[in-house]
C-alpha cells in the first residue's frame, strides 16, 4: 500500500513537471517570449516617451507614426514579453501578474500615450475596439483568405503598425522590412505575451474572419497622440 502511494505522488509529480515544461515552451513560429528588460524602468521609459511626443509638434505626418510604431515595437513591448497570459488578465505591470489579449492591446497603447478608456476597450468585441481606435478609412476586413492572402494585403499597404481581430482574439501586427509579426497575449502554449512570426502563426491561420485597423496610418490617431 506504501509502495502504490508513493507510485502516485511520483506520478503527479512527474505530470506535474511535463504539463509545466510543456506550457513553457514555445512554437516554433515563436520569435520572442522572454523579456530583456527591468521592469523596474519601464515608468522612466514611459517619462522619455513622453518627452518624445512633444518634440514631434510640427513634425510630418510620416515621421509621427513611424516614431509612434517604433516606441510601441522597440520600447514598450519589449517590457512585456513573457508576462502570462490568462483570460481575465487585467495587470498594469509588465511581468507581473497576467493578462488577457484585448487588456494587453489596450493597456500597452494607454501607456504609449493614446488617450483612450484601457477597461472598456479591452471588454469590447476586437471590432469595435479597432472601430473606437482608428476611423473606418484606414479598416479593412478579411473572410477566408489564407494567410499568404492576407500578408500580401497588408504589405501593400506598407509599412507599419495595425490592431488585428480574430475569431477569438486580438493583438498587434508589425509590417516591417525586417520581416512581419504578430505581437499578442497569447492563449496558446507558451500563454505569454510573445513575438512571432506572421505567416507561420496558428492563430492567424486558423482564424476565418480577420478585421484590422492601421494605427500607424490614421491622422486622428496619431494627431491625438502627440497632444499633451
Amino acid at each position: 500500500m506504501k509502495k502504490a502511494i508513493q507510485m502516485v505522488i511520483l506520478f503527479l509529480l512527474v505530470s506535474g513537471m511535463g504539463y509545466y515544461a510543456y506550457k513553457n515552451t514555445a512554437r516554433a513560429s515563436v520569435i520572442t517570449y522572454e523579456s530583456d528588460r527591468d521592469a523596474a524602468d519601464y515608468k522612466k521609459t514611459l517619462d522619455s516617451i513622453r518627452l518624445i511626443r512633444k518634440a514631434l509638434h510640427g513634425k510630418s505626418q510620416a515621421e509621427i507614426a513611424k516614431t509612434f510604431t517604433h516606441q510601441l515595437t522597440d520600447n514598450i513591448f519589449p517590457y512585456w514579453y513573457g508576462t502570462d497570459w490568462d483570460f481575465n488578465g487585467t495587470t498594469q505591470k509588465p511581468n507581473e501578474g497576467s493578462i488577457a489579449c484585448g487588456y494587453f492591446v489596450t493597456t500597452t497603447l494607454r501607456d504609449l500615450g493614446v488617450n483612450i478608456n484601457r477597461v472598456k476597450l479591452a471588454q469590447c468585441a476586437s471590432e469595435q475596439m479597432i472601430k473606437s481606435l482608428v476611423l473606418e478609412e484606414n479598416i479593412e476586413r478579411f473572410s477566408n483568405k489564407s494567410i499568404q492572402e492576407f500578408e500580401q494585403a497588408l504589405k501593400s499597404k506598407g509599412n507599419g503598425l495595425y490592431v488585428v481581430g480574430l475569431d477569438n482574439h486580438t493583438g498587434f501586427l508589425h509590417i516591417s522590412d525586417e520581416g512581419d509579426f504578430f505581437i499578442h497575449s497569447s492563449g496558446a502554449r507558451p500563454f505569454k505575451v510573445v513575438k512571432e512570426k506572421f505567416s507561420e502563426s496558428a492563430l492567424l491561420i486558423k482564424s476565418k474572419y480577420r478585421v484590422v485597423g492601421k494605427l500607424s496610418a490614421d491622422r486622428k490617431l496619431l494627431k491625438n497622440w502627440i497632444k499633451i
